[in-house]
């Protein structure tokens, strides 16, 4: 009997034992794991994300202006539109704590809308081009002309606001051009080269918070070949969402 107590009695503290061993080899463990988690984390919260992703598409939409245009024709404001798609691709330059910056490059391909408020056309007569009135009541006339342009966009974000700001250039071609009417008869299209300019250069910026921001653009060359007895220089101010 006292054999058997005495066996017990070794065997509990045996069991005993290995229990305390196991649970400090486990708290000890878990201390090592929650100090890995907690490393982790601080190296996670002090990992610095860019505000630009590398692949940026957006839409833009803006209405034209001509810019102290005294020869030109008047223009309706809300229907003459410029409208882009714009594909960039961002190269991420500094990725700061409070500001990140980054150059954006890419492509764009736009229509530019010049609606006459009245009932006027354009017309080519040799090198030249000019407007007119028209005798019968137009319900549209306009002239487009659509670029392929290749925009360069330094651009500034501001973490804790979520604010961006962007300051660039663009270069482009010309690459169709037409004049559209309506009238109580129906639609008309006509192609002509009008002796607008082929390429263009200008400058361009957007400001604004998250993904819409205000978007300006102004056409550094006039609209018109030098020797044009018309000319203007054409503006946009729209969104870029």
């Amino acid at each position: 009997m006292k054999k058997l107590f005495k066996t017990l009695s070794i065997a509990i503290l045996a069991i005993t034992s290995i229990n305390t061993i196991q649970a400090q080899d486990y708290d000890h463990h878990r201390d090592w794991d929650s100090e890995w988690d907690d490393n982790d984390q601080h190296r996670k919260s002090h990992r610095r994300e860019n505000m630009f992703d590398k692949k940026d598409f957006g839409l833009v939409l803006a209405l034209n202006n001509f810019d102290a245009a005294v020869d030109m024709p008047e223009l309706s404001t809300w229907q003459s539109r410029y409208v882009a798609l714009q594909w960039r691709r961002n190269n991420k330059l500094i990725t700061g704590r409070h500001v990140d910056v980054a150059l954006g490059t890419g492509l764009e391909f736009a229509w530019n809308n010049l609606m006459m408020r009245y009932d006027e056309q354009y017309f080519e007569a040799g090198n030249i081009s000019d407007f007119e009135l028209v005798d019968e009541t137009l319900i549209k006339s306009k002239l487009v002309n659509n670029f392929v342009n290749i925009p360069v966009m330094l651009q500034f974000g501001f973490k804790e606001s979520n604010f961006r700001l962007g300051i660039g250039a663009y270069g482009g071609v010309r690459i169709n051009s037409y004049q559209k009417f309506e009238d109580a008869y129906g639609k008309f299209k006509e192609k002509g080269e009008y002796n607008l300019r082929r390429f263009n250069y200008g400058l361009m910026a957007e400001a604004g918070r998250g993904d819409v921001r205000l978007f300006a653009k102004y056409d550094m060359q006039p609209l018109f070949n030098d020797n044009n007895p018309i000319n203007a220089n054409v503006f946009s101010i729209g969104l870029r969402l």
